[in-house]
């Protein structure tokens, strides 16, 4: 809704189709992006208020679900939404079927195994391009 409706939304679609016609229609893309920066650092921010509210803070809190994270955009392939969103789901279903299997030592094992053995067999992902 906020990327059909308001002006900034289709400044920001018009940044990502093409920056030569958004030039023409007289959209600065600096603007565009320093904005769409700044909106993703609020929301960072907002997200490790919440988090730090109800845990230890460390610097390396984040390392697992950006671990899953990573195996799940290349399992998925770069580029493709509906590969990502598969991939989200394959990737908690064996998460969780890894622990409850093996153990929870053993799931990122399991996770990264899959990850290799997509790259191996079809290295733009399942649903990537090439």
């Amino acid at each position: 809704l906020f990327l059909k409706q308001s002006r900034l939304g289709m400044a920001i679609r018009a940044v990502e189709q093409n920056q030569d016609a958004e030039l023409l229609i007289g959209v600065r893309p600096l603007v565009v992006y320093l904005t769409i920066f700044a909106i993703s650092a609020a929301f960072a921010a907002a997200a490790g208020i919440m988090l730090g509210s109800t845990r230890f803070v460390t610097a390396t809190m984040g390392s697992g679900p950006l671990l899953n994270a990573f195996i799940v955009v290349i399992l998925g392939g770069l580029g493709s939404l509906g590969g990502t969103i598969v991939g989200a789901y394959l990737i908690g279903f064996l998460e969780a079927l890894a622990i409850s299997i093996l153990g929870l030592y053993w799931s990122p094992v399991v996770l990264f195994t899959v990850m290799v053995a997509v790259l191996i067999i079809k290295p733009t992902g399942l649903f990537g391009v090439e």
